[in-house]
């Protein structure tokens, strides 16, 4: 059975979109556990009590920071290959980028810039990535409180 032109084209830009997403899903794994991990060996080692938890949360806070600054940089490769755009921003591109970045990152989703074509699935895993990190920046601070006197 031979595929139809659009549905052939479709399914291509698809699995490109598939690709740039796992390679923005890897980059903020390996980004973020390495700070994590940074974060854990360095603040347990130097600060203890408020000092601690409050470092704590300047680290992850650049962690998240990085994870967005992956997934911009995604829908930056994936609208320079015309898998869709962004609409609703005013301001420079790069910036509305990472506004909506850090915005499908924390899963808040509020709706002044909305992705078209492909980028709808490129938002979608990145909520689902801002929760995973989230998830794991929670157990590191809970960890820490826990052994705190």
């Amino acid at each position: 059975m031979i595929l139809m032109p659009e549905l052939y084209q479709q399914l291509m830009a698809l699995f490109l979109q598939l690709l740039i997403a796992l390679v923005a899903v890897i980059g903020c794994a390996m980004s973020h556990y390495r700070i994590l991990q940074f974060l854990e060996r360095q603040i347990t080692n130097t600060f203890t009590g408020v000092y601690g938890l409050i470092a704590l949360f300047c680290g992850i806070t650049v962690s998240q920071l990085f994870a967005a600054l992956w997934f911009t940089f995604a829908f930056q490769a994936s609208i320079t290959m015309d898998l869709g755009n962004v609409s609703g921003g005013t301001l420079n591109p790069f910036i509305e980028l990472f506004y909506y970045s850090l915005i499908n990152l924390t899963t808040l989703g509020l709706g002044q810039i909305e992705a078209s074509e492909h980028l709808r699935f490129l938002a979608g895993v990145e909520a689902m990535t801002g929760f995973l990190l989230v998830s794991c920046s929670a157990s590191v601070l809970i960890r820490f409180m826990k052994h705190e006197p």
